[in-house]
């Protein structure tokens, strides 16, 4: 019989409710959307809806689990989204963003309002108090997951953990580690997004309910995801048509009882082809060297032979 425990349907940490990951997920993750392993106890979420085809979007990395320690809780693995955001950060979206960040939105009149005025975006002030709620949410989740993994499994506690840390990476910087936000920023930096792939990622992981319709931006985002993220998927979707749902063939990518065909569609960002490529180098460098080191064992013999 299988004594394996089943899979939670949520997760609580940081009083936040995540969706813990299937087998199938860390399958996807690892094989069709990252290409390389990850240890399974890293992986503690994945986004809270997956796409239409079923497949999981984003995913959070646990700080400590791995075999180095990871700063940025949470990674977007959607192949689609990962190209459209690449895409866009390569023609200015990071600005863009921190520009809208730094205004307030437009309000527009209408019949019906109050005074004739209905809202149509956020104030300035609201978005920057978003996004401090997000960089508050990412220190109590990286805080508890610490402590967490010094209680359940290491017999240890939270005194511990934390130095623990202090030991590999010294008092001020273990601080540091702990109390950074979206992408490793620190806290209170509210003047730069820096990477629209984290905060998308952030939005997909923490949100609940409707979040990902991101037609109303009434609704209550400062405490509902992240702020930049959802407004991020908006703009993708909206002025930029793209599916961010998935689309009609982005799934044959993903779908790992599927072998993969020469003309299916598929996505690996720069960063993970260079790694990928640099992975395939020193394989063959270490298979010349064995090589090498085997020539020099067969003439070494064919010189006794030869005396």
């Amino acid at each position: 019989s299988d004594d394996t425990p089943p899979t939670p349907a949520t997760i609580t940490i940081a009083n936040q409710t995540f969706t813990p990951p299937t087998s199938t997920h860390l399958q996807t993750i690892q094989s069709r959307q990252l290409h390389h392993a990850l240890t399974p106890s890293q992986v503690f979420c994945t986004s809270t809806h997956s796409c239409r085809h079923g497949h999981p979007q984003a995913f959070g990395f646990h700080p400590t689990k791995g075999p180095k320690l990871v700063s940025g809780l949470f990674r977007l693995s959607c192949p689609l989204l990962v190209q459209a955001i690449d895409e866009w950060e390569g023609e200015g979206g990071v600005r863009e963003m921190s520009d809208w960040m730094l205004r307030n939105d437009h309000f527009t009149d209408r019949n019906g309002g109050i005074d004739g005025k209905v809202r149509e975006g956020l104030t300035k002030e609201e978005k920057i108090a978003g996004y401090e709620y997000s960089n508050e949410m990412q220190t109590q989740i990286r805080t508890e997951l610490v402590e967490r993994h010094a209680d359940f499994d290491n017999g240890g506690d939270s005194i511990g953990a934390r130095s623990e840390l202090e030991r590999r990476l010294g008092e001020h910087n273990a601080k540091k580690f702990l109390e950074s936000g979206v992408a490793g920023i620190p806290p209170h930096q509210t003047f730069d997004v820096k990477c629209i792939h984290a905060h998308v990622a952030d939005h997909l992981c923490r949100s609940s309910g409707g979040s990902m319709d991101v037609d109303d931006e009434n609704e209550s985002v400062t405490r509902n995801g992240n702020i930049i993220g959802r407004k991020a998927l908006q703009i993708l979707q909206v002025q930029r048509g793209v599916p961010i749902h998935g689309s009609a063939v982005c799934w044959q990518q993903c779908d790992v009882n599927r072998d993969v065909q020469p003309g299916d569609w598929n996505y690996t960002p720069k960063k993970n082809r260079q790694g990928l490529r640099s992975t395939r180098l020193r394989r063959k460098e270490r298979m010349m060297n064995f090589q090498s080191d085997d020539d020099g064992v067969e003439n070494a013999k064919l010189d006794e032979n030869s005396k």
